[in-house]
């Protein structure tokens, strides 16, 4: 089982991604976390101290070789970036983390979307793994199809015109990468007539409404005391909602099914 999560920043899109990974894990499923933002932040809602996170492990350069031909070869085992490059969370989830820039004005960092891509691929293939990809906060990753091979993509949207509109133009995208199942994920829901906003957008768009995770003060809290909302509140109403939305992701997305496409290009 492979699942994106995206949106624009701010929305709350790494602290749902974390929380949802602590969940499925403690659920039985083996976990991978991608981190796949420039601005790196999953680890600390997955509860890795905040101490661990000063020089963070990142893939290394060069770690996929491409020839002009468009194939591929990996430089290094899938071991090895686990063993190596990857660090251990809470639950025993696998965190791996693509890149963090360290000086301005070096370039962009398409390779390590495209090495992320294929990691994606090569990982959570065997029944009761799972991938949680948290793609960075724009609309790039979709243009170089980062999260091609995920099973399902989840914009995660705030009530609100503008970030719904965000959320919308997301999954447009990953229609276009043929992934299978998309849909929102409203966050910071404020009663019902937020939560009637946020499905009378998504029925006028055709695009399933997932599940709505109420507003909840224990994100900002948790992050301000350095510490994975899961650990610092667990009956917090926005923590146990998204365990619920942990179980229907299991319900509705067959673990260990691979997606029949081409190997990465």
């Amino acid at each position: 089982m492979k699942i994106a999560i995206a949106g624009k920043g701010g929305v709350g899109k790494t602290s749902i991604a974390g929380t949802l990974a602590r969940h499925l894990a403690r659920d039985g499923l083996r976990v991978f976390a991608f981190d796949n933002d420039l601005n790196p932040n999953l680890s600390l809602t997955l509860g890795i101290p905040a101490e661990r996170l000063v020089n963070l492990p990142t893939l290394p350069e060069g770690v996929i070789k491409r020839y002009p031909s468009g194939a591929a070869e990996w430089t290094i085992s899938l071991e090895e970036i686990y063993g190596t490059y990857g660090l251990q969370a809470p639950d025993d989830i696998t965190l791996v983390v693509a890149a963090e820039p360290k000086k301005a004005n070096t370039g962009c960092f398409g390779m390590m979307h495209l090495a992320m891509r294929d990691l994606v691929y090569a990982s959570a293939n065997d029944p009761g793994e799972v991938c949680i990809l948290d793609t960075e906060a724009s609309t790039e990753h979709l243009t170089i199809g980062t999260a091609m091979y995920v099973e399902a993509m989840y914009a995660v949207v705030e009530p609100y015109y503008k970030s719904l509109e965000t959320g919308r133009r997301v999954l447009a995208l990953a229609q276009d990468l043929r992934i299978p199942r998309v849909g929102l994920l409203a966050n910071k829901v404020c009663g019902d007539a937020d939560r009637e906003a946020v499905r009378l957008y998504a029925e006028r768009h055709e695009l399933e409404l997932f599940g709505c995770v109420p507003h909840d003060d224990c994100f900002f809290h948790a992050e301000r005391a350095a510490q994975a909302p899961i650990d610092f509140a667990p009956d917090a109403p926005a923590v146990r909602e998204i365990a619920g939305i942990a179980r229907s992701l299991v319900d509705g997305l067959a673990p260990g099914r691979p997606r029949e496409v081409g190997r990465p290009r």
